[in-house]
């Protein structure tokens, strides 16, 4: 299957199509505060976890499982939500058999991506607040945090359980701004979906793409982010110090 390019490759401009319009320039220290990053697909290589358990659970309890890209999908929004609209009924069954998978399987087949603990140190010493707002229930989170010990370096977690509503909705965005004290304005969100990129728009956030993740390049750049980011430490090029002038 033809998939669309991904990390430094995966640039809109290669594809003919157009970048983001502000993707090279500095996000000033004094405009912003905080930056939130998505989970899976951004901050964590989970993408082939989340596609097999998705397809054990699918092949178990339908007989069949939807497409890759059917899956990739859906990353993002909440799986339980996902999973009852896909066999109305049958939600509860289908997710059981999806976390028993991952359980399982989880160390094998995640890992941060490249730069991921380190991008968050020196956004740390920028003197940034940080957060993660992801759709995962936060015992699926905490595999992932253990794993990558990456709760201890930032100021919140926001997961599924947080909020009534979920990306592309902007709550779980302003749930951590909330928490964190800082407006929504002053928030620039990464992530690897359209969901991501939807719900930062709605929150009145800045958004940058990451397309090493799940989402295809195209459908990305369709939404205009206002950074497209090569790899996860090129946040850093767009935050500088919040000390600087």
């Amino acid at each position: 299957m033809n998939r669309a390019r991904r990390g430094a490759d995966a640039n809109p401009e290669g594809c003919g199509l157009r970048a983001s319009p502000t993707q090279s320039s500095v996000l000033g220290p004094q405009s912003c505060e905080a930056v939130l990053f998505d989970l899976d697909g951004t901050l964590i290589d989970s993408v082939e976890l989340i596609v097999r358990a998705f397809e054990r659970a699918t092949r178990t309890h339908l007989g069949a499982a939807p497409s890759r890209a059917a899956i990739v999908a859906t990353i993002g929004r909440p799986l339980a939500v996902v999973l009852e609209e896909l066999a109305p009924g049958r939600g509860a069954a289908l997710l059981a058999t999806y976390r028993a998978y991952v359980r399982a399987h989880h160390d094998a087949l995640v890992r941060p991506f490249p730069g991921a603990a380190e991008t968050l140190r020196e956004l740390r010493a920028r003197g940034y607040r940080l957060g993660i707002v992801t759709a995962k229930s936060r015992p699926q989170a905490e595999l992932a945090f253990r794993l990558c010990a990456l709760e201890p370096l930032v100021d919140v977690t926001i997961c599924a359980e947080d909020t009534a509503r979920h990306k592309p909705e902007p709550d779980p965005l302003l749930k951590a701004a909330a928490t964190l004290g800082v407006a929504p304005a002053g928030c620039l969100y990464v992530g690897d979906s359209t969901h991501d990129l939807r719900a930062a728009r709605a929150a009145g956030m800045r958004s940058a793409a990451a397309p090493w993740g799940g989402g295809a390049v195209e459908d990305l750049a369709a939404l205009a982010p206002d950074l497209w980011l090569g790899a996860l430490g090129d946040v850093l090029l767009h935050c500088s110090p919040r000390g600087s002038r």
